[in-house]
């Protein structure tokens, strides 16, 4: 992997103690116009890991570009160690649509089911672009998803079957390090879509660990939506001093950590107004198995047409304001507490490095 000293990005010496943004070209469309994909690259003083972070490979989900953008000017490079590749928008013709995908007619619409980009389609040469230039060489990677516009999440995506068990535990070590309070451990590299999602690529294939970040989501007002880039930023920051690449001490973390492997999309079916019992402000509640947690209602009959209940004991890791929606929008989700794997991290009040 690439350190301070020797770190080339698309053929640049990225200068110590400099923030530096590198336009790396991806392909030109029948328009004419040029796609390029942007690196924010900070480089320390001294020798260390190469952190990538990752954001906005759905189009429909921006939420994270503004929490980067305020890490990246509150880092000074000259007090750092390393280095840090911050990709602000992973997916420009998808954010330009405001929409998950990539409008193309091809076989690899979705940034994160095309790694490490085989074709040409505009999605696999931007995933290839992204694996030559920044996974390859990173030492850790953070992708940041959050709820498209009305909903919103909580929580920290971890891989349990990469091929190296000490990758899997250094994923968790960081995830708690970040301080989420829902963590969740997943079979990425077998399940859908496999290596070829961002995560699974990164700890399956390059053997590096792997965080997917969810955090937050747009429509829930200034306080909340506050909160929730204030705890983006300190979570990479902790991160970041986990790392030793940084001095600056984490804010304390939660009580209690939940890690789990059984989740529960309890999304709708059903077209219409969603009439939300647990909004932003439920992020990581608890619920018990049969709690009505919204309902789907006609704009043309008004009448009840859908009842979302939970289907298990558990905590909220992503939840909805009312707004309209599609069948199969995301709604509420569950972290099942009652599954035998699901354990608990207790933190004495004030630990910033964890104990169990």
């Amino acid at each position: 992997m690439a350190d301070a000293v020797s770190l080339l990005l698309a053929g640049r010496t990225v200068v110590p103690g400099r923030h530096e943004v590198v336009g790396i070209p991806v392909t030109t469309g029948l328009n004419g116009a040029d796609l390029r994909l942007w690196v924010h690259a900070l480089r320390g003083w001294s020798a260390g890991p190469t952190v990538a972070l990752i954001c906005t490979m759905h189009g429909d989900e921006w939420f994270s570009i503004a929490p980067l953008r305020e890490l990246v000017a509150r880092i000074d490079p000259r007090r750092m160690s390393g280095t840090l590749l911050v990709v602000p928008v992973a997916n420009p013709p998808a954010l330009g649509m405001q929409q998950r995908n990539t409008p193309d007619d091809a076989d690899s619409p979705d940034l994160n089911r095309a790694f490490p980009g085989t074709h040409t389609w505009r999605i696999d040469q931007l995933a290839r672009t992204l694996t030559e230039h920044v996974l390859n060489i990173a030492d850790v990677l953070l992708d940041f998803h959050m709820g498209p516009w009305g909903s919103t999440f909580r929580d920290v995506l971890i891989g349990d079957d990469y091929p190296d068990a000490a990758v899997v535990a250094r994923s968790e070590e960081l995830a708690l390090a970040f301080g989420s309070p829902i963590i969740r451990r997943a079979g990425v590299v077998r399940n859908f879509p496999g290596p070829r999602s961002s995560i699974g690529y990164a700890g399956g294939v390059l053997g590096i660990p792997a965080l997917g970040v969810e955090v937050g989501g747009a429509g829930f007002g200034p306080v909340l939506e506050s909160a929730w880039r204030k705890s983006t930023v300190d979570g990479v920051m902790a991160v970041l001093s986990a790392l030793g690449m940084v001095d600056d001490l984490p804010p304390p973390r939660p009580a209690r950590q939940l890690i789990y492997r059984t989740s529960h999309r309890v999304n709708p079916s059903k077209g219409g107004l969603l009439r939300s019992r647990f909004g932003g402000a439920a992020l990581a509640t608890e619920v018990t198995a049969g709690t009505l947690l919204g309902e789907v209602i006609s704009p043309y009959t008004f009448e009840v047409i859908e009842e979302l209940v939970a289907p298990a004991d558990g905590m909220l890791f992503y939840t909805a304001r009312d707004h309209p929606v599609h069948p199969g929008d995301w709604a509420f989700g569950i972290a099942q507490t009652s599954d035998p794997h699901a354990r608990w991290v207790v933190n004495e009040p004030g630990t910033v490095d964890g104990g169990r």
